[in-house]
C-alpha cells in the first residue's frame, strides 16, 4: 500500500524538521533573540527535504524538482529576512512575547518560546511540506504536463511575491532616507491588491501542489499545503499587520482598504 511508504517517508521529514527547530531555538537561546526563527523558517523546508532525499536515497527527478524549486525560495526568503534583521535587535513582536513570559519565570518564557516559536512553526512547516513529502516518495522520473503546470505556477507566485517585496523595500528605503512623501506602499502592485506579496507566496505552494497531485493515488493530500498556507496569510498574518496599519494610519490605511482589493489582485473598487 501506498501508505506505508508515504508515513515512513513523512516520519524521516518529521523529524529531521524536529531536530532543525529544535537547533534553532538553542541557537535563539545563545543569541538572546528569539525572531532568528524567521530567517531559519525558509531554509527549514529546503534542508529538511534534501536531508530526506539523502537519507531515503530517493534521488528521483521529481524529488530533486521539488527541492530545487523550495531550494530557490527558500534563499531568497532568507537572504531578504537576514538582509533586514541583520544588526537590529529582536524584532518588535517577539521583543513584546519575551517582556510578557518572561514575567512568568525563566523556565515559562523557554518552554512557551520552544512550544510556540519553533515546534508550533515546526508543525506548520510539516504541513506545508506535504508536497515535497509526496513527490519524494512518489519515485516519478518523468514530469508529466500536469506537474509542468505546477512547476510554472510556482515559477510565476516566486516571481510576483519577488517584485512585490522588491518594490515595498525600495519604497521603504526611500522613507527612510527622506525622498518618499506617500504615507503609505499604494502604488506597482500594491495598486491592485494590499498584500501582493502574500498573494504570490500562495501561489507557489498551490503551483507546488498541482506539481505532486498526479504523482500518488494519496496526491490530493499536497493541497492540504495551500490551504494552510493561505489560511494563515489571509486569516492570522495578514489581519494582523491591518490592524497595525489601521492604528498607526487610520485614515489613510482605511482609504486604502476602501479602493483596494486584501489579497487577491483586481482593478480599484469603484473603477
Amino acid at each position: 500500500m501506498i501508505i506505508t511508504p508515504l508515513i515512513l517517508i513523512g516520519g524521516i521529514f518529521g523529524t529531521l524538521l524536529l531536530c532543525y527547530v529544535t537547533v534553532v531555538f538553542l541557537i535563539s537561546r545563545l543569541t538572546s533573540d528569539n525572531s532568528i526563527m524567521d530567517v531559519f523558517y525558509g531554509p527549514a523546508f529546503a534542508v529538511t527535504a534534501w536531508l530526506t532525499i539523502w537519507m531515503s536515497g530517493l534521488w528521483s527527478l521529481g524529488a530533486i524538482v521539488g527541492a530545487s524549486l523550495v531550494t530557490v525560495w527558500a534563499a531568497r526568503l532568507a537572504i531578504r529576512i537576514g538582509r533586514k534583521n541583520l544588526g537590529q535587535p529582536e524584532d518588535a513582536r517577539y521583543a513584546k512575547w519575551r517582556q510578557a513570559w518572561c514575567a512568568h519565570g525563566t523556565l515559562y518564557f523557554t518552554l512557551r518560546s520552544y512550544l510556540q516559536i519553533n515546534l508550533l512553526q515546526g508543525i506548520i512547516i510539516a504541513i506545508v511540506s506535504l508536497p515535497l513529502i509526496i513527490l519524494i516518495t512518489a519515485q516519478i522520473d518523468t514530469l508529466t504536463p500536469l506537474m509542468w503546470l505546477g512547476a510554472t505556477v510556482f515559477a510565476l507566485g516566486l516571481l510576483y511575491e519577488t517584485i512585490a517585496d522588491w518594490q515595498l523595500d525600495t519604497f521603504l528605503a526611500r522613507k527612510r532616507a527622506g525622498t518618499e512623501e506617500a504615507t503609505l506602499m499604494t502604488q506597482g502592485l500594491f495598486a491592485y491588491s494590499r498584500r501582493p506579496n502574500y498573494f504570490g507566496e500562495s501561489v507557489i505552494w498551490w503551483g507546488l501542489a498541482i506539481l505532486a497531485f498526479s504523482t500518488l493515488p494519496l496526491g490530493w493530500l499536497a493541497f492540504l499545503s495551500p490551504l494552510c498556507i493561505t489560511y494563515i496569510l489571509t486569516k492570522v498574518t495578514g489581519p494582523m499587520l491591518e490592524a497595525q496599519f489601521l492604528d498607526r494610519y487610520p485614515d489613510e490605511y482605511s482609504a486604502y482598504m476602501a479602493s483596494t482589493n486584501y489579497f487577491v489582485p483586481g482593478k480599484k473598487k469603484g473603477v
